[in-house]
């Protein structure tokens, strides 16, 4: 079967191990193109990755006739205008999350392409692929548990550069834990109640640990914790409640060691090292549906409604109170086989 050719616009750390990945370990790939304002950073990946064509232009390298795909990891606040770019061309994208900067914005990408009558969109809301995640997943959804009855998600920073807002904490790290919500209890978040705690009294608008409650459809409930200034390393974990037992995620991958009178374990730095299969296998999927012709994958749907969770949280963060979800129609598109 024939290679699928992609182009690739940002090549900063995310998009940089998308193209390694894509070329070292997707055989149903070649990346052909790759665009980045970097010109030293441009060269240097596309000679690494052989890629023909190099843009400092995301619009141009998406219309250019020898890619097939895109994929996006562009800052976010370039996501909606290039995923827009890739609808309007007719070409498959997956793009980072955030899929937008606002649910509204996001609300524009699946209204255009629920237009086009195909979907064309997957957002990188890769923790669908993450094995500890799926092992959980599956057995919340074989019923041995039950009916599912309270979520509990824990993410977990080492630090940041600088104090990050509330707004930047819950759209650029909880709403991987907001959509991992939705997809592992299979249901919609219908109402939200944030508490934080900032860096400082002087600097109210920050947030370095913010603890999210969640109400869902079917009455069962949930809680977020994300901990932005932990200082020993990153960590991602989920338990599922079910009527008849419970499942939960043991995501440290290093061997357990027992010396001088201690017992540990190694604590990954960052994401990248937590997830490294997630992202390889998220990329091989996404070019696998590409070729097979059937959309799969986190949609727009999804992240419109990541976003949507997302805008509640930041409303009761603001405000202190709790903050219902309107959840809209869904297309029949977007239902998941």
């Amino acid at each position: 079967m024939k290679q699928v050719q992609i182009g690739v616009i940002g090549v900063g750390g995310m998009g940089e191990r998308h193209v390694r990945n894509l070329t070292q370990e997707v055989g149903a790939a070649r990346v052909v193109a790759l665009s980045d304002v970097d010109g030293v950073r441009l060269a240097h990946t596309a000679a690494a990755c052989g890629a023909a064509h190099t843009f400092t232009d995301g619009v141009a390298l998406i219309h250019h006739p020898d890619v097939e795909a895109v994929l996006i990891a562009a800052p976010d606040r370039f996501h909606a205008s290039l995923t827009q770019a890739c609808l309007d061309a007719g070409k498959p994208v997956l793009c980072e999350k955030p899929l937008a900067q606002s649910a509204a914005e996001a609300k524009r990408l699946v209204d255009a392409e629920v237009a086009s009558g195909r979907r064309l969109i997957q957002v990188g809301l890769m923790r669908e692929y993450d094995p500890a995640h799926l092992k959980v997943k599956q057995m919340i959804d074989s019923g041995a548990l039950g009916r599912a009855l309270a979520f509990r998600g824990v993410h977990v920073n080492a630090g940041s550069l600088t104090p990050r807002t509330i707004e930047d904490v819950i759209v650029n790290s909880a709403v991987h834990d907001l959509h991992s919500a939705r997809w592992m209890m299979g249901d919609e978040v219908t109402r939200v109640h944030v508490s934080y705690v900032p860096y400082s009294a002087d600097r109210p608008e920050t947030a370095r640990l913010v603890l999210i409650q969640l109400h869902f459809r079917s009455g069962a409930v949930g809680c977020i914790e994300c901990n932005v200034e932990a200082g020993y390393g990153y960590e991602v974990d989920v338990k599922l409640t079910g009527e008849r037992g419970s499942v939960e995620t043991s995501s440290l991958q290093s061997a357990v060691v027992r010396a001088n009178n201690q017992r540990g374990q190694w604590v990954e730095e960052d994401w990248l090292q937590r997830f490294e299969i997630a992202y390889i296998h998220e990329v091989r999927a996404w070019v696998h549906s590409l070729q097979a012709g059937v959309a799969a994958g986190p949609s727009a749907w999804d992240g419109y409604m990541s976003l949507l969770v997302a805008d509640a949280c930041i409303a009761s963060a603001q405000s202190g109170q709790p903050v219902d979800v309107d959840i809209p129609t869904m297309a029949d598109m977007y239902r998941r086989k």
